[in-house]
Protein backbone atom coordinates (compact mmCIF):
# COMPACT_ATOMS: atom_id res chain seq x y z
CA UNK A 1 0.00 0.00 0.00
CA UNK A 2 1.64 3.62 -1.13
CA UNK A 3 2.05 6.20 1.63
CA UNK A 4 -1.19 8.14 -0.25
CA UNK A 5 -3.27 4.92 -0.10
CA UNK A 6 -2.16 4.91 4.11
CA UNK A 7 -3.15 8.47 4.43
CA UNK A 8 -6.50 7.90 2.67
CA UNK A 9 -7.47 5.29 4.28
CA UNK A 10 -6.34 6.82 7.70
CA UNK A 11 -8.25 9.96 6.88
CA UNK A 12 -11.30 7.71 6.08
CA UNK A 13 -10.87 5.56 9.10
CA UNK A 14 -10.48 8.44 12.02
CA UNK A 15 -13.03 10.45 10.53
CA UNK A 16 -10.45 13.17 9.91
CA UNK A 17 -11.42 14.09 6.47
CA UNK A 18 -14.20 15.65 8.06
CA UNK A 19 -12.23 18.48 8.96
CA UNK A 20 -9.34 18.11 6.52
CA UNK A 21 -11.79 19.60 4.05
CA UNK A 22 -13.09 22.32 5.94
CA UNK A 23 -9.34 23.51 5.54
CA UNK A 24 -9.52 24.74 1.96
CA UNK A 25 -11.53 27.61 -0.14
CA UNK A 26 -11.82 27.38 -3.46
CA UNK A 27 -12.30 24.98 -6.75
CA UNK A 28 -10.88 21.82 -6.89
CA UNK A 29 -11.06 20.49 -10.61
CA UNK A 30 -10.23 16.60 -11.10
CA UNK A 31 -9.51 15.25 -14.85
CA UNK A 32 -10.01 11.88 -16.47
CA UNK A 33 -9.46 10.40 -19.68
CA UNK A 34 -10.56 6.51 -20.35
CA UNK A 35 -12.62 4.28 -18.14
CA UNK A 36 -12.13 0.88 -18.54
CA UNK A 37 -8.94 -1.17 -18.85
CA UNK A 38 -6.54 -0.86 -21.64
CA UNK A 39 -5.75 -3.11 -24.79
CA UNK A 40 -2.81 -4.01 -26.49
CA UNK A 41 -3.10 -0.66 -28.68
CA UNK A 42 -4.09 1.43 -26.20
CA UNK A 43 -1.87 3.97 -23.89
CA UNK A 44 -2.40 2.78 -20.35
CA UNK A 45 -1.66 5.88 -18.87
CA UNK A 46 -4.56 7.21 -20.28
CA UNK A 47 -7.24 5.03 -18.12
CA UNK A 48 -8.24 7.03 -14.71
CA UNK A 49 -10.30 4.14 -13.49
CA UNK A 50 -12.88 1.32 -14.17
CA UNK A 51 -16.51 2.27 -14.24
CA UNK A 52 -17.01 0.80 -11.55
CA UNK A 53 -14.33 2.56 -8.84
CA UNK A 54 -15.49 5.76 -11.16
CA UNK A 55 -19.16 5.45 -9.42
CA UNK A 56 -17.75 5.10 -5.96
CA UNK A 57 -15.38 7.67 -6.82
CA UNK A 58 -18.33 10.22 -7.76
CA UNK A 59 -20.22 8.65 -4.49
CA UNK A 60 -17.85 9.65 -2.55
CA UNK A 61 -16.87 13.36 -3.28
CA UNK A 62 -20.81 14.16 -3.59
CA UNK A 63 -21.26 12.88 -0.39
CA UNK A 64 -18.80 15.04 0.66
CA UNK A 65 -18.34 18.24 -1.46
CA UNK A 66 -20.39 20.14 -4.05
CA UNK A 67 -20.29 18.81 -7.65
CA UNK A 68 -20.29 21.47 -9.46
CA UNK A 69 -19.44 22.26 -13.71
CA UNK A 70 -16.76 23.44 -14.16
CA UNK A 71 -17.06 26.44 -16.99
CA UNK A 72 -20.13 27.84 -15.42
CA UNK A 73 -19.56 28.09 -11.82
CA UNK A 74 -18.15 31.23 -10.30
CA UNK A 75 -16.42 29.24 -7.20
CA UNK A 76 -14.78 32.75 -5.91
CA UNK A 77 -17.98 34.48 -4.25
CA UNK A 78 -21.09 32.75 -2.70
CA UNK A 79 -21.94 29.48 -2.08
CA UNK A 80 -20.57 26.43 -0.29
CA UNK A 81 -16.54 27.00 0.00
CA UNK A 82 -16.03 24.23 -1.46
CA UNK A 83 -15.93 23.26 -4.25
CA UNK A 84 -15.14 20.23 -7.10
CA UNK A 85 -15.46 20.05 -10.26
CA UNK A 86 -14.88 16.57 -12.54
CA UNK A 87 -13.58 16.93 -16.50
CA UNK A 88 -13.21 14.09 -19.03
CA UNK A 89 -10.75 15.05 -21.75
CA UNK A 90 -10.49 13.66 -25.51
CA UNK A 91 -13.92 12.07 -26.47
CA UNK A 92 -13.72 8.12 -26.46
CA UNK A 93 -16.61 6.35 -26.35
CA UNK A 94 -16.00 4.65 -23.35
CA UNK A 95 -16.39 8.06 -21.80
CA UNK A 96 -20.06 7.95 -21.92
CA UNK A 97 -20.56 5.64 -19.32
CA UNK A 98 -18.99 8.25 -17.25
CA UNK A 99 -21.78 10.52 -18.13
CA UNK A 100 -24.38 8.23 -17.31
CA UNK A 101 -22.81 7.31 -13.96
CA UNK A 102 -23.13 11.21 -13.38
CA UNK A 103 -26.42 11.98 -14.72
CA UNK A 104 -27.95 8.81 -12.97
CA UNK A 105 -27.03 11.33 -9.64
CA UNK A 106 -28.07 14.09 -10.88
CA UNK A 107 -24.47 15.38 -11.21
CA UNK A 108 -22.76 17.78 -13.81
CA UNK A 109 -19.94 16.58 -15.65
CA UNK A 110 -17.38 19.24 -18.50
CA UNK A 111 -16.34 17.28 -21.20
CA UNK A 112 -13.99 18.29 -24.04
CA UNK A 113 -14.05 16.96 -26.89
CA UNK A 114 -11.01 16.94 -29.98
CA UNK A 115 -13.35 17.22 -33.10
CA UNK A 116 -11.35 15.58 -35.30
CA UNK A 117 -11.34 12.40 -33.61
CA UNK A 118 -15.11 12.12 -34.32
CA UNK A 119 -14.89 13.80 -38.12
CA UNK A 120 -12.30 11.61 -39.14
CA UNK A 121 -11.82 8.56 -36.26
CA UNK A 122 -8.03 7.27 -36.09
CA UNK A 123 -5.57 6.39 -33.32
CA UNK A 124 -4.44 9.02 -31.56
CA UNK A 125 -0.81 9.58 -31.25
CA UNK A 126 -0.21 8.40 -27.73
CA UNK A 127 -1.88 5.20 -28.23
CA UNK A 128 0.33 4.23 -31.57
CA UNK A 129 3.51 5.39 -29.54
CA UNK A 130 2.14 2.66 -26.59
CA UNK A 131 1.73 0.36 -29.52
CA UNK A 132 5.09 0.77 -31.78
CA UNK A 133 7.17 0.91 -28.43
CA UNK A 134 5.50 -2.45 -26.39
CA UNK A 135 8.72 -4.19 -27.69
CA UNK A 136 11.72 -1.49 -26.75
CA UNK A 137 14.17 -1.63 -29.54
CA UNK A 138 17.41 0.78 -30.22
CA UNK A 139 16.39 3.45 -31.77
CA UNK A 140 18.97 5.72 -33.57
CA UNK A 141 19.66 9.43 -33.54
CA UNK A 142 17.06 11.69 -34.89
CA UNK A 143 15.62 15.12 -35.26
CA UNK A 144 13.19 14.15 -32.02
CA UNK A 145 15.54 11.81 -30.17
CA UNK A 146 19.31 13.20 -31.10
CA UNK A 147 20.96 10.99 -28.74
CA UNK A 148 18.69 8.07 -29.98
CA UNK A 149 17.58 5.46 -27.17
CA UNK A 150 18.59 2.33 -25.84
CA UNK A 151 15.77 -0.08 -24.06
CA UNK A 152 14.81 -0.18 -21.06
CA UNK A 153 11.43 -1.31 -19.35
CA UNK A 154 8.60 -1.11 -22.10
CA UNK A 155 6.66 1.45 -19.61
CA UNK A 156 10.08 3.71 -19.05
CA UNK A 157 10.68 3.54 -23.28
CA UNK A 158 7.17 4.28 -23.72
CA UNK A 159 7.37 7.26 -21.57
CA UNK A 160 10.65 8.66 -23.39
CA UNK A 161 9.56 8.21 -26.48
CA UNK A 162 5.89 10.21 -25.38
CA UNK A 163 7.96 12.68 -24.06
CA UNK A 164 10.49 13.11 -27.04
CA UNK A 165 7.15 13.43 -29.50
CA UNK A 166 5.77 16.63 -26.92
CA UNK A 167 8.85 18.04 -27.22
CA UNK A 168 9.30 18.04 -30.59
CA UNK A 169 7.04 16.19 -33.03
CA UNK A 170 5.30 20.13 -33.68
CA UNK A 171 3.71 19.83 -37.22
CA UNK A 172 5.90 16.69 -38.50
CA UNK A 173 3.74 14.06 -36.02
CA UNK A 174 3.42 11.74 -38.88
CA UNK A 175 6.12 11.52 -40.32
CA UNK A 176 7.50 10.77 -36.16
CA UNK A 177 5.61 7.74 -36.12
CA UNK A 178 6.28 6.64 -39.28
CA UNK A 179 9.87 6.05 -38.43
CA UNK A 180 8.95 4.89 -35.18
CA UNK A 181 7.19 2.12 -36.92
CA UNK A 182 10.27 1.52 -39.15
CA UNK A 183 12.90 1.46 -36.48
CA UNK A 184 10.86 -0.99 -33.81
CA UNK A 185 9.50 -3.36 -37.12
CA UNK A 186 5.99 -3.17 -35.82
CA UNK A 187 3.38 -1.78 -38.28
CA UNK A 188 0.99 1.02 -37.55
CA UNK A 189 -2.67 0.52 -35.94
CA UNK A 190 -4.90 -0.01 -38.65
CA UNK A 191 -7.07 3.16 -39.24
CA UNK A 192 -10.17 1.15 -39.50
CA UNK A 193 -10.16 0.00 -36.04
CA UNK A 194 -10.38 3.84 -34.99
CA UNK A 195 -14.15 4.42 -35.17
CA UNK A 196 -15.13 2.52 -32.41
CA UNK A 197 -12.77 4.01 -30.23
CA UNK A 198 -14.44 8.15 -30.45
CA UNK A 199 -17.51 9.29 -29.88
CA UNK A 200 -20.18 10.44 -32.54
CA UNK A 201 -21.67 13.55 -33.32
CA UNK A 202 -24.68 11.55 -31.52
CA UNK A 203 -23.03 11.15 -28.52
CA UNK A 204 -21.91 14.68 -28.26
CA UNK A 205 -25.75 15.60 -28.36
CA UNK A 206 -26.29 12.79 -25.95
CA UNK A 207 -23.84 14.58 -23.93
CA UNK A 208 -25.45 17.92 -23.57
CA UNK A 209 -28.99 15.99 -22.99
CA UNK A 210 -27.83 14.78 -19.91
CA UNK A 211 -26.76 18.11 -18.57
CA UNK A 212 -23.04 17.67 -18.81
CA UNK A 213 -20.77 20.80 -20.24
CA UNK A 214 -18.94 20.79 -23.48
CA UNK A 215 -16.10 22.33 -24.01
CA UNK A 216 -13.22 22.34 -27.14
CA UNK A 217 -10.26 19.97 -26.91
CA UNK A 218 -8.39 21.01 -30.25
CA UNK A 219 -9.11 19.21 -33.88
CA UNK A 220 -5.97 17.21 -33.76
CA UNK A 221 -4.64 17.28 -30.19
CA UNK A 222 -1.24 19.02 -30.93
CA UNK A 223 0.90 20.64 -27.87
CA UNK A 224 0.17 23.94 -29.10
CA UNK A 225 3.06 25.90 -28.08
CA UNK A 226 5.38 23.68 -30.51
CA UNK A 227 3.32 25.27 -33.31
CA UNK A 228 3.18 28.56 -34.95
CA UNK A 229 0.63 31.10 -34.26
CA UNK A 230 -1.54 30.49 -36.89
CA UNK A 231 -1.66 27.05 -36.80
CA UNK A 232 -2.90 27.29 -33.12
CA UNK A 233 -5.25 29.53 -34.34
CA UNK A 234 -6.54 27.24 -36.78
CA UNK A 235 -6.27 24.00 -33.92
CA UNK A 236 -8.39 26.23 -31.43
CA UNK A 237 -11.58 27.86 -34.12
CA UNK A 238 -11.41 24.48 -35.37
CA UNK A 239 -12.76 22.71 -33.05
CA UNK A 240 -14.94 25.81 -31.50
CA UNK A 241 -16.43 26.04 -34.65
CA UNK A 242 -16.96 22.22 -35.49
CA UNK A 243 -18.48 22.18 -31.90
CA UNK A 244 -20.93 25.47 -32.07
CA UNK A 245 -22.41 23.85 -35.49
CA UNK A 246 -22.97 20.45 -33.98
CA UNK A 247 -24.33 21.68 -31.05
CA UNK A 248 -25.99 25.14 -32.04
CA UNK A 249 -24.93 26.58 -29.03
CA UNK A 250 -22.12 28.82 -27.89
CA UNK A 251 -18.89 27.47 -26.76
CA UNK A 252 -16.37 29.00 -25.04
CA UNK A 253 -14.32 26.46 -22.80
CA UNK A 254 -10.94 25.18 -23.75
CA UNK A 255 -9.06 22.62 -22.32
CA UNK A 256 -5.32 22.56 -23.68
CA UNK A 257 -3.97 19.05 -25.34
CA UNK A 258 -1.59 17.51 -22.95
CA UNK A 259 -1.89 20.57 -20.42
CA UNK A 260 1.88 21.15 -18.90
CA UNK A 261 3.19 24.36 -18.35
CA UNK A 262 4.95 24.12 -21.74
CA UNK A 263 2.09 23.08 -24.06
CA UNK A 264 0.77 26.70 -24.35
CA UNK A 265 2.13 30.33 -23.96
CA UNK A 266 1.37 33.72 -24.90
CA UNK A 267 0.70 33.22 -28.26
CA UNK A 268 -1.70 30.08 -27.12
CA UNK A 269 -3.36 32.77 -24.75
CA UNK A 270 -4.19 35.59 -27.35
CA UNK A 271 -5.36 32.38 -29.92
CA UNK A 272 -7.81 31.80 -26.87
CA UNK A 273 -8.80 35.66 -26.76
CA UNK A 274 -9.65 36.21 -30.22
CA UNK A 275 -11.19 32.99 -30.77
CA UNK A 276 -13.73 34.24 -27.50
CA UNK A 277 -12.82 31.53 -24.95
CA UNK A 278 -13.87 32.15 -21.41
CA UNK A 279 -12.40 29.63 -19.76
CA UNK A 280 -9.23 27.69 -20.64
CA UNK A 281 -7.65 24.45 -18.47
CA UNK A 282 -4.68 23.36 -17.96
CA UNK A 283 -3.40 19.86 -16.93
CA UNK A 284 -0.46 19.89 -14.29
CA UNK A 285 -2.09 19.80 -11.16
CA UNK A 286 -2.84 22.69 -8.39
CA UNK A 287 -6.34 23.74 -6.63
CA UNK A 288 -7.62 26.80 -7.73
CA UNK A 289 -8.25 29.53 -5.03
CA UNK A 290 -11.01 32.45 -4.05
CA UNK A 291 -8.69 34.88 -4.01
CA UNK A 292 -9.53 36.23 -7.21
CA UNK A 293 -6.23 36.31 -9.16
CA UNK A 294 -6.09 32.94 -10.71
CA UNK A 295 -5.61 33.33 -14.65
CA UNK A 296 -8.86 32.38 -16.68
CA UNK A 297 -6.73 30.99 -19.00
CA UNK A 298 -4.72 28.30 -16.84
CA UNK A 299 -7.59 27.17 -14.67
CA UNK A 300 -5.78 24.51 -12.77
CA UNK A 301 -6.56 20.56 -12.83
CA UNK A 302 -5.12 17.43 -10.92
CA UNK A 303 -5.34 14.08 -13.00
CA UNK A 304 -7.09 10.82 -11.41
CA UNK A 305 -5.14 7.87 -12.65
CA UNK A 306 -5.58 4.18 -12.24
CA UNK A 307 -3.52 3.91 -9.46
CA UNK A 308 -5.73 6.20 -6.95
CA UNK A 309 -8.30 4.01 -5.48
CA UNK A 310 -11.67 5.76 -4.76
CA UNK A 311 -10.76 6.08 -0.87
CA UNK A 312 -7.43 8.19 -2.54
CA UNK A 313 -9.82 10.02 -4.86
CA UNK A 314 -11.62 11.26 -1.56
CA UNK A 315 -8.32 12.08 0.50
CA UNK A 316 -7.74 14.29 -3.24
CA UNK A 317 -10.57 16.54 -2.52
CA UNK A 318 -10.03 16.47 1.57
CA UNK A 319 -6.23 17.43 1.23
CA UNK A 320 -6.07 19.24 -2.59
CA UNK A 321 -2.97 21.12 -1.72
CA UNK A 322 -1.07 17.84 -0.41
CA UNK A 323 -2.14 15.51 -2.87
CA UNK A 324 -3.03 17.64 -5.82
CA UNK A 325 -0.27 20.15 -5.78
CA UNK A 326 1.80 20.54 -8.60
CA UNK A 327 4.69 18.65 -7.40
CA UNK A 328 2.62 15.69 -6.67
CA UNK A 329 0.90 15.50 -9.93
CA UNK A 330 4.33 15.68 -11.74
Amino acid sequence: MSRTDQLATLLQRTRLDRLARLSWRGLLVLNYHRFGRPTDADDPDLYSCTPEDFAEQVRLLSDRFEIVPAGSTEWQHGGPARRIAITVDDGYADQMLAAEILAERGLPGTFFVTTGFVDRPHHAWWDEIAWLTRQPVDLPPSPWLPDGLHPTSATQFRKVVNAAYKAKAGTQGEEFLDALAGWTGRPRLDREKAADSWMTWDDVRKLRGMGMEVGAHSVTHPVLATLSAERQADEVTGSVERLRAELDERIDLFAYPVGAKVSFDERTRAVMAESGIRRAFSFYGGVNDRSGGRDQFDIARAGVFSSHTPAVVAAMGALPAVLCSPAKHA
